[in-house]
């Protein structure tokens, strides 16, 4: 790769006016200095687009702006295509990247690495109790990366552009998207974890926003995983452990035990077995992240909410993909 790569950082934002001038700030106060930035807005219902009109007038030479109404997948698919730089990279309108950031990205880079993305934490500042708590949770998994994995989100990712072009973002998925391209991307080379490279991320401020979230991603997972290309992967990956899918797995056996079960003996006992595991892989997953009392009970309801988001997600998904063939 040589020296002073060419960079465009793509940025799809809609209804973010909270975060957003945190976010274009940040990217234009990066160490690095070859570099653009490629919004595209999807006609948000708040702010959001006055404050990048404003940002795009103070910074013409640095940003481009473009509104176009696409769901993100299809607002990148869109963008890649216009990108002549010699690396893209990524991140969203709901986080803050750290000023060394690109420079840091670009020198991880070796051979056969076709991508490098980094962690994700939680700001210093400015969260409520559940985001800081989700957070938490998110910071343990990425602090036990290994060197090389099978994909990372596309809010901190780095890509050189020649195989980013080579594979197009699934534009069925409202969620999950990332994922799914990440798996296309290791067909061309090694995707590289460098947790110097720090993104700071708001995240759902609120339980309402957090189920919904998780019910999108369950409701994904189907038209993700059930196919010839990724069916591999269902059993979990580096970011996503094999004992969330068996935490669902279970979960989705204790349902069919109430629906199923006539002898109300054997379905107590069972059931009993079935969630005494359930909170026992809970609480060993919570004191991993925190020795406080209170979190760790926080933290094994929000798992336990979020395993049945996931199942309720999936059946649905599953019902969905069934119906259109």
């Amino acid at each position: 790769m040589k020296k002073n790569p060419s960079v465009t950082i793509l940025l799809t934002t809609k209804n973010d006016e909270r975060t957003i001038e945190k976010c274009v700030k940040s990217l234009l106060k990066q160490t690095y200095k070859n570099y653009k930035i490629y919004i595209t807005e999807a006609y948000s219902t708040d702010k959001t687009y006055y404050i990048l009109e404003k940002l795009k007038k103070k910074y013409p030479r640095k940003i481009k702006l473009e509104r176009i109404k696409a769901n993100r997948p299809k607002a990148y698919n869109h963008m890649l295509r216009k990108v002549k730089t010699n690396l893209v990279a990524f991140t969203d309108g709901d986080a803050v990247v750290d000023r060394k950031w690109l420079s840091i990205l670009i020198k991880s880079f070796e051979k056969d690495v076709v991508a490098v993305g980094g962690t994700i934490k939680n700001p210093p500042k400015g969260l409520n109790y559940l985001q800081k708590l989700i957070g938490k949770e998110l910071e343990y998994r990425f602090e036990n990366l290994p060197k090389y994995v099978s994909r990372l989100p596309t809010m901190n990712l780095i890509v050189k552009t020649k195989y980013a072009k080579k594979c197009k973002f699934n534009e069925k998925l409202r969620v999950a998207q990332e994922t799914e391209w990440g798996y296309q991307l290791n067909k061309y080379g090694k995707i590289k974890f460098e947790p110097n490279a720090i993104v700071w991320h708001y995240h759902r401020a609120s339980l309402k926003g957090y189920i919904k979230q998780q019910f999108l991603y369950g409701a994904n997972v189907p038209k993700v995983y059930l196919s010839k290309a990724n069916i591999s992967k269902i059993s979990g990956d580096e970011i996503s452990s094999s004992l969330f899918v068996y935490q669902i797995i279970f979960l989705g056996l204790c349902g069919l035990l109430l629906l199923f079960s006539y002898n109300i003996k054997i379905l107590f006992d069972v059931f009993s077995i079935f969630l005494i595991f359930l909170f026992i892989t809970y609480f060993l997953n919570a004191v991993r992240i925190t020795v406080d009392i209170v979190d760790i009970i926080t933290l094994i309801i929000l798992f336990f909410i979020r395993n049945i988001c996931w199942l309720i997600g999936i059946l649905y998904g599953i019902v969905l993909m069934v119906i259109k063939g």
